[in-house]
């Protein structure tokens, strides 16, 4: 019996190894795409076109929204809306009895009863900055109307008056004619007050 070369063995396998190697090889390498031409070749995204300076704008069925800044500022005359008919008087608001903090003052014009105080019934609601023990503003009111205006500072700034476990509110608050109740807030002829060329100012103490 012929007996096998163990060399001869070994470099079969050997090159029988290669083989497998060289074609998993070939099948694991990446196709590379051909050149698809210049850039100008792809298409845009969808709901664009493109200008005649290269650049991507929104097409015509496309809507461009702009948000604009509305940096937070002392307001020094707050319009309060009227009929276009109907005449105005500047009505300046002096503030005292803040609290002396960062903080916004709450300010809600009444025009009737109903509703008052609560800020969410008012005819408008505006807000001051404000972070000193008093404050000057002035409103736009409606000539010859009777407005009441109701005020508070949100110290925590939750947007809203805070009250104690007992409803009582722990946070300054105040009303035009300086108006208090012993029992809950004050009624709306208590606090209203009749806009005319003789009303210039009003003065309101919070606490």
């Amino acid at each position: 019996m012929r007996r096998l070369n163990p060399v001869a063995i070994l470099l079969t396998i050997t090159g029988f190894a290669a083989s497998v190697l060289l074609y998993l090889d070939s099948r694991s390498t990446p196709v590379v795409a051909e050149d698809s031409g210049p850039l100008a070749a792809v298409k845009p995204l969808p709901g664009y076109t493109e200008t005649a300076n290269d650049r991507i704008s929104l097409s015509a069925n496309e809507t461009e929204t702009t948000t604009q800044a509305n940096p937070e500022a002392n307001l020094p005359d707050v319009p309060v809306p009227v009929p276009a008919d109907e005449s105005t008087q500047t009505v300046s608001i002096h503030v005292s009895g803040l609290k002396t903090r960062s903080s916004n003052l709450y300010v809600a014009v009444f025009d009737s009863e109903e509703g008052f105080p609560k800020p969410e019934h008012s005819r408008t609601t505006t807000t001051i900055p404000v972070s000193a023990e008093s404050v000057e503003f002035s409103l736009s009111l409606p000539d010859t109307s009777t407005t009441g205006i109701a005020i508070f500072q949100d110290l925590n700034g939750d947007g809203k008056l805070t009250k104690n476990g007992f409803g009582l509110p722990i946070e300054p608050y105040g009303f035009s004619n300086n108006a208090r109740s012993a029992f809950g807030p004050p009624s709306f002829s208590q606090a209203a007050f009749k806009v005319s060329e003789k009303t210039t100012s009003i003065e309101i103490s919070v606490r």
